[in-house]
């Protein structure tokens, strides 16, 4: 039997079967990390348990295709383990809502909108945060929301977000202090890439013995 052929082949059926059977991006991949968003005195918090030390990672699953506008994280490293969610009683007031601007981030971050984690066909997957030329604010409806944040390339990513009260047009509320919160990624090298850099070592190496 020719070892090298096999593995080889093996790899090559996987690819097509995963990318066959593939039709949403993954999701249970990572344990969910909420945006805690609270309000006191009219003042709007924010917080997170990630930081530039133990960031959010992004994985980029090999040979995975995906439908319709869910197609924006094809060939991308990405990840939905943040969520925004309140926590307690948080009060706009009648007419307004919770709204999050995006004030800064890494170059080739992108964002796109996301929702409950077990509701993925329902999910719009429009960009947002600037990303393709969206709106750099975003009108929250106050669920629990997991967008989607994607890259191209390895490395280390941050986005920093101002959390307000705006009316229906997202313009400011007078009497509501904003909060701010900044969230923290990693794309790194997905298992299925490293099992197939682990093949492609171990083909080299029989090359050579041979």
């Amino acid at each position: 039997m020719n070892i090298t052929n096999t593995i080889v082949s093996f790899t090559t059926i996987a690819i097509i079967s995963t990318s066959a059977l593939a039709q949403l991006p993954n999701t249970h991949t990572w344990p969910m990390e909420h945006i805690m968003v609270s309000m006191e005195n009219n003042t709007l918090h924010a917080h997170v348990m990630t930081s530039p030390n133990n960031p959010a990672e992004m994985l980029r699953f090999v040979g995975e295709t995906y439908d319709g506008n869910a197609s924006a994280l094809n060939d991308q490293y990405y990840s939905d383990q943040y969520g925004w969610m309140l926590d307690g009683i948080v009060d706009p007031g009648m007419g307004n809502s919770i709204w999050i601007e995006m004030t800064s981030q890494s170059a080739g971050l992108n964002t796109y909108e996301g929702g409950m984690r077990m509701m993925i066909p329902m999910q719009t997957f429009d960009p947002i945060f600037g990303t393709a030329g969206s709106d750099l604010n975003w009108q929250w409806d106050g669920m629990m929301t997991h967008n989607w944040y994607s890259a191209a390339e390895l490395g280390d990513y941050e986005a920093s977000y101002r959390i307000y009260v705006g009316d229906a047009n997202g313009d400011a509320v007078a009497g509501f202090t904003d909060g701010a919160v900044t969230l923290n990624f990693r794309a790194v090298p997905s298992p299925s890439t490293l099992a197939l850099l682990g093949m492609g070592s171990l083909i080299a190496a029989r090359r050579k013995r041979g």
